[in-house]
């Protein structure tokens, strides 16, 4: 599974390899001690792009519950979950593919997936 951290938070996928059509999870996990600032409606926004860099997704987990966005502080030892699951269009051609995980003020995280075969390979 690829994965990423960056004090205070670290985010996986849930594969590294998924067909046009499937789905990919990201899951991006804050934990304490750590004071962040998370928005409210849309905590976790996740971007994707092709090898060119042109965007081919960008989805935004579910609202937050109040204890988890605005300014948050979480105590050494505790920590808030936040996901995004990204369906793959069918049509989308096989390749390298780059999610970038925004979380409020935390630092950008990303990570690589394939879609389908890469090229070159059988």
């Amino acid at each position: 599974m690829p994965s990423a951290a960056a004090a205070p938070v670290e985010a996986v996928a849930d594969q590294a390899l998924v067909d046009p059509g499937g789905t990919v999870t990201f899951t991006e996990t804050a934990a304490g001690p750590a004071n962040l600032e998370i928005d409210c409606t849309q905590p976790l926004q996740v971007i994707v792009t092709d090898g060119t860099g042109l965007g081919v997704f960008s989805g935004y987990s579910a609202s937050a519950p109040a204890s988890e966005c605005g300014d948050v502080t979480l105590a050494s030892g505790a920590s808030t979950t936040y996901q995004v699951v990204w369906p793959v269009d069918s049509s989308i051609p096989g390749g390298t593919y780059t999610a970038t995980l925004v979380l409020g003020d935390a630092p950008e995280l990303t990570l690589t997936l394939a879609v389908g075969t890469l090229p070159g390979e059988c």
